[in-house]
């Protein structure tokens, strides 16, 4: 019987043990090359990495590894020219590339997958796509965050009521509120950048499972890759998904806190609060009622963050059951990895455009601080620093409260004689004062509260952590082996 593996031949990698041809419904119900031809890149650059490992360790000879790596070379920059497609009768990418590079360089190609298993092929190449598409996410979200920080310095003295239970609580500063939304993304950066470390231990030289019996240097491929370490267990490396699910939660929390901004902006265009209006660059309309300015963009952005959650509920489902070692189910952990980080990326760009056309208005939040007696709370804080306990001071603010409400004005328009009757321990006429909405927020400097002072810690806080960000981004260097392959150097007598 013929050899079914000469390379550039279409033949599966393991066609070897079989005799009768694949049912063609089989063949296109397992096909992932629909799907996994996005890994094409990173499968070629681990590639590289491998056989120059290979070579190095001297189980290629210099002829073999040149022919490779020279195939591979071009292959790759065939491929980001866009002049090379990933298509074709193969069942996934690495079929792919095994055929591809059998087409052009012969006999040398069936010598890449020595010491190698689609499974730690498939580990690598996966985890190096997710830790470039991280680095795209956290670009997008830092901008983001440079934007919201930078419309709060705008808005240190605009004061607007601060809500729970979605009724107004406390006076509180625009900038204060947009600080909290930054922050929040503060923490998406972090967690990115968590999911990213997590995806740089390099499951090369697993095989299968069980390793293999070739003298490789699974550290070697690993530093080629600009990966920070390499499984200690070979069974774990091809099993482990945890990468995956690290970044498909990443995804999903910060499409949270993108919904939750998207919801306030939808909730303040609208003629109720009015607190903001969207340009016409960023607003849509009614097919039948010509006044509607519909904030689309932000329901969708809404929408969208059930996606990104329901990928990570299909990733841990599909994990849950599985035993060690590879099986392919695991097959199916791409498509809602790739969903969850297109949905991310797509939505951060629809957020920064939204957040450039989103104006705020300053005379309705002003408006919005009367008719909800927002600084019975100051009144309670008078009351206990002239002496009152808590509670005892809680009541009274409430007696005042209700005597506002029955005369139609707020606590601070109360007669002096009125505020001198309920809080005796006050003088009047400073407590008054001391009622104003903006007068209450500025005297909230705790920490991280919206005084001007404190939001103004928070915003250079905000923006030291944006330039650790950004250089942690600055310092991601592509990996060695793919210098050494732009600079034709891919047999040089080292790769640093």
């Amino acid at each position: 019987m013929s050899d079914q593996r000469t390379p550039g031949s279409g033949t599966p990698l393991w066609g070897g043990r079989f005799e009768g041809a694949l049912d063609p419904g089989i063949l296109a119900f397992t096909n992932s090359l629909p799907f996994d031809r996005r890994l094409g890149r990173h499968d070629l650059i681990a590639s590289l990495a491998h056989a120059r490992m290979l070579y190095e360790t001297e189980i290629l000879s210099a002829s073999d590894a040149e022919a490779i790596l020279g195939g591979l070379s071009g292959m790759l920059d065939e491929v980001e020219s866009g002049e090379l497609g990933i298509e074709g009768p193969d069942e996934d990418v690495h079929s792919w590339i095994e055929r591809t590079l059998g087409e052009r360089i012969g006999e040398p190609a069936g010598r890449l997958h020595t010491a190698r298993s689609r499974n730690d092929q498939t580990g690598i190449a996966l985890r190096l796509y997710v830790r470039a598409r991280i680095a795209d996410l956290a670009t997008r979200t830092a901008a983001l965050q440079d934007a919201w920080i930078d419309r709060a310095a705008e808005h240190l003295e605009t004061w607007m009521p601060g809500y729970t239970h979605l009724q107004r609580g406390q006076p509180i500063s625009l900038a204060h509120h947009l600080m909290a939304h930054a922050g929040a993304l503060e923490g998406d950066l972090a967690r990115l950048r968590a999911a990213h470390a997590e995806a740089g231990r390099s499951p090369l030289g697993a095989g299968a499972l069980a390793g293999t019996s070739f003298p490789i240097d699974p550290a070697r491929g690993a530093a080629l890759l600009g990966m920070e370490s390499v499984y200690p267990n070979s069974l774990l490396a091809v099993s482990d998904r945890d990468y995956v699910a690290q970044t498909a939660f990443a995804c999903a929390l910060l499409m949270t806190h993108l919904s939750r901004w998207a919801d306030e902006v939808i909730l303040w265009t609208t003629s109720e609060f009015g607190f903001a209006t969207l340009d016409d660059s960023v607003s849509q309309g009614s097919s039948i009622m010509p006044q509607k300015r519909n904030p689309e963009a932000a329901e969708i952005l809404r929408g969208k963050s059930a996606r990104a959650i329901g990928a990570v509920t299909s990733l841990l489902a599909l994990l849950k059951g599985l035993p060690f070692a590879f099986n392919s189910d695991l097959q199916e952990d791409k498509e809602p990895l790739f969903d969850a980080l297109d949905t991310a990326r797509a939505s951060l760009s629809a957020a920064l455009a939204l957040t450039g056309g989103l104006r705020f208005e300053p005379a309705k939040m002003a408006a919005a601080l009367r008719g909800g007696m927002l600084t019975a709370t100051a009144l309670a804080d008078q009351l206990v620093r002239s002496g009152v306990p808590f509670r005892a001071a809680h009541e009274r603010a409430g007696q005042a409260v209700r005597e506002a409400e029955r005369r139609g004005i707020e606590l601070w328009e109360l007669p002096p004689a009125t505020l001198a009757e309920i809080c005796p321990e006050t003088d009047p006429t400073e407590l008054a004062s001391a009622l104003e909405p903006e007068a209450a927020g500025r005297a909230h400097a705790s920490p991280g509260g919206p005084a001007p002072e404190r939001v103004t810690e928070q915003i250079a806080a905000g923006r030291g952590a944006l330039a650790l960000t950004r250089g942690w981004l600055a310092n991601l260097a592509e990996p060695p082996i793919l210098r050494a392959q732009r600079e034709d150097a891919l047999l040089a007598e080292s790769i640093e």
